[in-house]
């Protein structure tokens, strides 16, 4: 009876043992029986991508060897950083839906994450016109982040299929730009495209029946008829920013206008000063931080864009270049010695080189630079609109706070499309917006900053 009554409680005591083993036994089961279902879906997925893609927009299929450059090597090893392939997601992005690379760059979907540099953009449909003169001057991944809310999109998506196909570009535009939509919740289009292949597959025409040219979509609709102005909408760039950002697949970027163009080589150049002289990056983390700007420069209407210093220099002494803002902000984009950097003396061939640098402090304490990071300096703030104005300057505030170096850049430089700015009417409408994010900086997201970043009295917004 007492060997019965003891076989008996350690019977008891082992029940709950076996039963977990068995319960952890069913659900090891299910799940590798789930993990072979995702498998089987996610390559039944990929197939019927393939099926439905148009050829030659099939490139990440293709089993052809890549070719990786000694230079590549060198950097990704330097870099520490991570092949990824783009791919196309649907993202919520605080308030506004993302269809993050909706269109994909052929060369662009698997560049090597130091093998180039990924130009970041934004705009709406009517800047497409940027884009012919951008890609042939930067021949490397694009990422353009472009608002389109409501009725929008269907001329994003035209504009998108136009500039792709209608354009004498020899596909720079196919192989570099991947396109990103995105648009309030609140402001939904109708119908959105659920990947690439429908984007691509929408009718579109380049030219009539007699052989003229179609004229583009993103000139037909003026800016003034669109969703975004006759809903009274004001448009979020930084939200745009950080999305074009985001999407990236390469270590470093230049985070910058659509309408900015770069000197010629400008990729080459920067990654073969980073393999020949390692130190032009702080890779101790007890370094302080740094970017590389370079300087922006505005020519006259008609006047043709500059491929080097050389053809800058002539449009100077011409009178028909001057720095980026001259007379409206000159403190906002001059660079440390920019006297000095245009009187350096220049040849064909000359390599990319540091030649200044600075804190963004005291009389450089406005500037809003344009520069090569490796994409961790702090993201724009969200809160600030293109029509409030300092949607720059309150990240470069961030980065003041944070120490960042600021290192420009010789001879390479940045141009905006021809065309002197001036003070307008609509320049005069935006005040009201600009007084009242002025307050709301001061009020608001200064003692935000000053709790994630410190205080410098010599940091200005």
């Amino acid at each position: 009876m007492a060997v019965a009554c003891c076989n008996s409680k350690g019977f008891l005591r082992l029940f709950p043992i076996v039963l977990l083993f068995n319960t952890a036994l069913v659900l090891v089961w299910r799940n590798v029986q789930q993990a072979q279902q995702l498998t089987q879906t996610k390559l039944l997925w990929e197939s019927n991508e393939r099926a439905l893609m148009p050829e030659d927009d099939c490139s990440k299929y293709d089993n052809i060897p890549k070719e990786i450059s000694p230079r590549t090597l060198e950097l990704q090893e330097l870099l520490k950083c991570r092949d990824r392939s783009l791919r196309f997601e649907r993202i919520q992005h605080g308030s506004y839906w993302v269809l993050q690379n909706l269109v994909i760059g052929r060369k662009s979907r698997d560049i090597g994450c130091a093998e180039s540099i990924t130009y970041t953009t934004i705009g709406d449909y009517t800047f497409f016109d940027n884009l012919k003169p951008l890609v042939e001057r930067w021949l490397a991944p694009v990422s353009f982040a472009i608002h389109a809310p409501g009725y929008d999109l269907k001329a994003t998506l035209d504009s998108i299929l136009y500039v792709r196909n209608c354009l004498d570009d020899n596909g720079l535009i196919k192989d570099w730009v991947s396109f990103h939509v995105y648009f309030p919740n609140n402001h939904m289009p109708d119908k959105v495209p659920f990947n690439m292949a429908q984007v691509l597959r929408r009718p579109y025409t380049c030219t009539f029946g007699n052989g003229t040219d179609v004229p583009p979509p993103y000139t037909l609709i003026p800016r003034s008829e669109s969703y975004k102005n006759t809903a009274n909408l004001t448009y979020p760039i930084n939200v745009g920013r950080n999305i074009a950002r985001q999407a990236v697949n390469t270590h470093f970027i230049l985070a910058s206008d659509i309408e900015l163009y770069p000197s010629l080589g400008f990729v080459d150049f920067f990654l073969d000063m980073v393999a020949q002289n390692h130190s032009v990056l702080a890779l101790d983390p007890l370094l302080p931080r740094r970017v590389y700007p370079l300087p922006v420069f505005e020519i006259a209407s008609g006047a043709e864009i500059p491929n080097d210093k050389a053809d800058l220099l002539a449009l100077y002494q011409k009178k028909l270049a001057q720095g980026f803002h001259e007379k409206l902000c000159g403190q906002c984009h001059k660079v440390p010695r920019q006297k000095e950097w245009l009187n350096k003396p220049f040849s064909e061939g000359d390599q990319l080189q540091l030649f200044s640098h600075t804190l963004r402090e005291k009389q450089f304490r406005y500037w809003e630079p344009f520069y090569v990071s490796d994409n961790t300096e702090p993201l724009f703030d969200e809160r600030v609109t293109w029509e409030g104005q300092s949607n720059k300057r309150i990240q470069n505030y961030a980065m003041c706070l944070m120490g960042y170096e600021y290192h420009v850049l010789h001879p390479a430089f940045l141009v905006h499309s021809p065309g002197i700015k001036k003070a307008t009417e609509g320049s005069a409408t935006r005040k009201k917006y600009a007084t009242e994010m002025t307050k709301f900086i001061n009020v608001k997201i200064k003692p935000e900053y000053h709790v994630l970043y410190g205080r410098n009295s010599a940091c200005q917004t």
